[in-house]
């Protein structure tokens, strides 16, 4: 089932009339298909057609005891099936193209682009006329043309002859050229087809308008952290080494040593567009936990102003999962579900600065005291649901959905800038520091663009999407690594993010 690839040559030639255009669904296709070798028919006849198609193969192995098994199986979706309007005859008759092809031939061809599948009787048949075999719905049969076409995509995880995945969608032009050909010990002329011209044409991804910063869907997460040290205190703050008494006691967690606990607030996207020209909010906020029944010790609570804390380096991870549908229910998940990092990026402070201060929170001021209100009670009901870990939503209900729930907007506008300072928090919020707009993080179809230059992806990131049988999400991984006083505390999370298309 391999991928269609170019096929030209002076005998048979496709050529577009805007040459590696993409197209939107419903946009007419037009182009030429040229001879320039030499022939002479007393008959020829050329004809063009566009199919379209979404194939998988799963590769895996199973053991039997004494020896492995290698299996194969596969599932095919026809979009447009093969009727006159994506098949044409653009030429019948005598031809003569001189062998030094000075007067080559060439004929115009055009399709129009469906909106969406045409071929209800193929999909379903792809299904084996069974819904399990589908994840787009095709029972009944009407509603199939009311299905989005798919665009163009391509994807391989794993091996092709071990556990692995390969699934694509294409759309294909291919010309035929036959002449007319008597058989040996035949009187009766037939055709022949003497050459073929393949050409791959790239359907887009549907276009959305740019996101709004409401758009975004943003996402809370919350962490209860803390550090122990006796540099918490002004007066060993500035000591490059701690004595050997300091540094018993602070192995074996003594009261004695002062602690410093804080909730690490944490704001991202749920929707990120490819392309989008305003950097991926990635918002962090420290919000240091000085009530009676918190863990900070006293002596840090009596200090003038709350100690620092610093971003030092932060990771980000986009994972890919692919699942697919083969019409063999027998078939394990595990084989027809995969995940594949396609973005792995990291940015670390170059020893010596100071990281990415977040903005000091002043317990003086009485709208903080509402946001430090505000910020437990998200808390408790967040440990009510899922215990003492931090956590970013329901991820399950979020695949199911296909997106992310918003957990709560906060912290202002999104988009545009990149503005140093911290971005002030809404009514109920503290001022959090927005890295995302800061470092100027995108996310392109090709790489990862951030201030520093671009990071090159490890295969094309396309937008989510879903057809007959194949669905592709994403999932978000971030690590922090956060300093106070000169210890550090790592924090991270993964989340369902869903990847939408570009505006242009």
């Amino acid at each position: 089932m391999p991928q269609a690839v170019t096929e030209a040559s002076p005998d048979l030639a496709i050529a577009l009339d805007v040459p590696n255009r993409e197209f939107n669904p419903g946009e007419p296709i037009t182009g030429r298909v040229y001879r320039h070798s030499h022939v002479v028919s007393s008959e020829a006849l050329v004809s063009v057609k566009l199919y379209g198609r979404t194939k998988v193969r799963v590769d895996y192995t199973t053991n039997s005891g004494n020896s492995n098994h290698h299996h194969t199986v596969r599932s095919r979706f026809e979009l447009l099936g093969s009727g006159p309007a994506f098949y044409n005859t653009i030429f019948r008759g005598p031809i003569h193209i001189p062998p030094d092809g000075s007067k080559p031939e060439s004929w115009p061809f055009s399709f129009s682009l469906p909106f969406g599948p045409v071929n209800p009787q193929g999909i379903c048949e792809g299904a084996h006329n069974k819904q399990k075999h589908s994840f787009l719905p095709i029972d009944p049969p009407d509603q199939i043309t009311s299905h989005p076409l798919p665009f163009t995509f391509y994807t391989q995880i794993g091996s092709r002859y071990y556990n692995g995945i390969e699934a694509y969608v294409e759309y294909v032009l291919e010309a035929e050229f036959f002449e007319q050909h008597t058989p040996r010990f035949s009187s009766s002329p037939s055709a022949k087809k003497t050459a073929t011209a393949v050409l791959p044409i790239t359907i887009r991804p549907p276009t959305i308008p740019p996101l709004h910063p409401d758009e975004w869907r943003l996402g809370r997460w919350v962490k209860r952290e803390g550090v122990r040290t006796q540099r918490l205190i002004p007066e060993f703050a500035d000591s490059e080494e701690l004595s050997f008494k300091q540094k018993t006691l602070k192995l074996f967690h003594s009261s004695k040593v002062p602690k410093y606990s804080f909730d690490v607030l944490v704001i991202t996207p749920g929707v990120i567009q490819l392309g989008s020209v305003d950097p991926v909010p990635f918002r962090v906020a420290a919000v240091p936990r000085l009530g009676p029944a918190d863990e900070t010790s006293d002596e840090v609570k009596e200090l003038e102003r709350t100690p620092t804390v610093s971003v030092v380096s932060l990771r980000m991870v986009v994972k890919t999962r692919t699942e697919v549908k083969v019409g063999n229910s027998r078939i394990w998940d595990r084989y027809t579900d995969k995940t594949d990092k396609v973005v792995e990026w990291s940015w670390v402070w170059k020893e010596g600065e100071e990281g990415m201060v977040l903005p000091v929170w002043d317990r003086r001021m009485g709208s903080n005291a509402g946001a430090d209100a505000g910020l437990e009670g998200e808390e408790k009901k967040e440990k009510m649901a899922l215990g003492e870990k931090g956590q970013f939503m329901d991820e399950k209900a979020a695949l199911k959905g296909g997106m992310s729930p918003a957990a709560g907007v906060a912290g202002g506008s999104s988009s545009g800038g990149s503005s140093g300072g911290p971005a002030s928090g809404s009514t109920g919020e503290p001022p959090a520091r927005d890295i995302g707009a800061e470092l100027g993080l995108r996310f392109n179809p090709t790489e990862l663009a951030y201030n520093g230059g671009p990071a090159k992806l490890r295969a094309l990131l396309y937008p989510d999407f879903m057809t007959y049988n194949i669905r592709r999400t994403h999932e978000l991984k971030w690590e922090m690594v956060l300093a106070v006083a000169k210890e550090t505390v790592k924090v991270s999370n993964e989340q369902v993010v869903r990847f939408v298309a570009p505006w242009t």
